[in-house]
């Protein structure tokens, strides 16, 4: 960037004295005071041949000129280069604004690369855990029909040795009422009437006991035969 107080001569004024082909000496060059100084020479030459400007006012006119073409020319070379800094500062500006939206737009897409990955991560996580949650329902659900089961097996072998232990209990009423008979056999003893309701309550009591495991036989009879009474078997659960 050019320092404000920089004025390269040059563009001032590099000019100087040429004389044409047809012996005419002017003033030549590209400086900006060079191109002023050719426009207000030439202007004045038409106006002194026209008599506008006469000879006594030629030199004051010229030297008028030629001032204020000095001072419009170094006005302008400055105002060139307030407005170049001007130009180069915006550029600059522009430069660094179009850096920080880039960077910005880096930044974002990084972001956003991080945001989609934790994004995915998410998903893979809650597909795992949906996983692992099901998984554990079909274990507890396994679990439950297990313990239910057990209980129903528990169950089942508690009422298997009830029913076991009743008829066990009418299987001995059974074994006790046959040493009843043989007893009666030996003694030459005709069983009475209530002999046999005995009998029949038993067997009723042990049929019972098929479709109702808690039927209960009491059998504590006294039957009369030849020679005296007899107390026999007392048959109860």
């Amino acid at each position: 960037m050019k320092n404000n107080f920089e004025i390269n001569l040059d563009d001032l004024s590099n000019g100087k004295m040429v004389t044409d082909a047809n012996g005419v000496t002017k003033w030549t060059g590209t400086g900006i005071m060079d191109k002023l100084i050719e426009v207000v020479d030439q202007n004045i030459q038409t106006q002194h041949t026209s008599g506008r400007i006469t000879g006594p006012e030629y030199a004051t006119v010229y030297l008028g000129s030629i001032q204020a073409v000095m001072t419009e020319s170094m006005k302008y070379l400055l105002n060139r280069q307030s407005i170049e800094l001007q130009a180069e500062s915006a550029a600059l500006d522009i430069d660094s604004k179009e850096l920080d939206i880039v960077e910005k737009a880096e930044k974002w897409a990084i972001q956003k690369q991080v945001l989609d990955n934790q994004l995915d991560m998410s998903k893979i996580d809650a597909k795992y855990k949906e996983a692992m949650t099901l998984r554990d329902v079909e274990l507890k659900d396994k679990q439950l029909e297990s313990a239910a089961a057990d209980v129903s097996f528990n169950e089942s072998k508690k009422t298997i040795m009830e029913n076991t232990r009743n008829d066990n209990i009418r299987s001995k009423a059974a074994e006790q009422f046959a040493e009843f008979m043989k007893y009666i056999s030996a003694a030459n003893a005709v069983p009475g009437p209530t002999d046999f309701t005995n009998m029949r309550n038993l067997i009723t009591a042990m049929n019972t006991g098929i479709a109702q495991p808690n039927a209960v036989a009491s059998l504590i009879q006294t039957s009369t035969v030849a020679g005296g009474a007899v107390d026999y078997i007392s048959l109860t659960k």
